[in-house]
């Protein structure tokens, strides 16, 4: 019995011991401010939040997307989208962060754009804004798939009409608020699938020229055509709804636009 009780005390003598130990060895390393990093970590998380809000974005390159699915970025498999593969490429070339703002809603038109662009929530970011991408009017035209061209033409003009009416307010709401940034708008490509007939090859190439030539009346703007993008690689770049891109077709929407703005006057 005597031998267990000494076995007690010698046990609880060495855990008070180690107990001293390493009480003495925290306050050595809080001396010499070595327990302080994690401290440091977290304010600096804190401080670059903060520097993340939309108060305080003038240390960065800001985009602003805006838009529809498309724009979103819906159906690629790394949840990136076209702006933050364009993104990607122009980190390496600037020497400040970049920060992306997504305002897109899936399935939006251009008259719900047009809202959101007038609202005080994108006020601040579009004044903040360097550069603004816009994807618009696919799902307005896709609405088109079951109409006849010839027969349906006024139809099918007064939804074209809309559309163009909104654009022209979109572009002029923005500038209201940045002259400024530059704006850089997504051409649409087949939205029909792959059965599409020649009369609606036709009103895809009639409703881009006509987008193109609004975005041709703002001088900082420029247009990226993606038809012949799709048109040659559509299993490549779609995902199954043979809709929206995959991975690889949001990359080359992206590399598009890089090509697009060497050879354009935008600055």
């Amino acid at each position: 019995m005597k031998k267990i009780v000494l076995y007690f005390v010698a046990v609880i003598s060495v855990l008070v011991i180690i107990v001293s130990i390493w009480g003495i060895g925290k306050s050595i390393l809080i001396t010499t401010g070595k327990v302080q990093d994690k401290e440091v970590k977290k304010s600096s998380s804190e401080v670059a939040v903060v520097k993340n809000s939309s108060k305080s974005k003038v240390n960065y390159y800001n985009i602003l997307v805006l838009g529809d699915s498309l724009a979103k970025g819906t159906g690629d498999e790394n949840n990136k989208g076209f702006a933050a593969y364009y993104a990607d490429d122009l980190k390496r070339k600037l020497s400040k962060p970049v920060n992306i703002d997504n305002l897109a809603v899936n399935g939006d038109v251009s008259t719900g754009l047009l809202e959101i662009v007038k609202s005080k929530n994108a006020d601040s970011l579009i004044k903040a804004s360097n550069t603004i991408f816009i994807s618009i009017g696919g799902n307005e035209i896709s609405k088109l798939r079951r109409y006849d061209v010839v027969s349906q033409a006024a139809q099918i003009k007064t939804v074209e009409d809309v559309y163009l009416s909104n654009l022209k307010s979109i572009f002029k709401a923005i500038r209201e608020k940045n002259q400024g940034c530059k704006i850089i708008f997504i051409g649409l490509y087949n939205p029909f699938g792959d059965n599409i007939s020649p009369d609606k090859v036709k009103l895809i190439n009639d409703w881009n020229k006509e987008t193109q030539d609004i975005i041709a009346d703002d001088s900082n703007s420029v247009f990226i055509p993606t038809y012949d993008l799709f048109k040659y690689n559509s299993e490549m770049y779609l995902t199954i709804d043979n809709f929206h891109p995959n991975g690889n077709g949001y990359k080359a929407i992206a590399k598009r636009i890089e090509e697009v703005m060497l050879l354009s006057d935008v600055k």
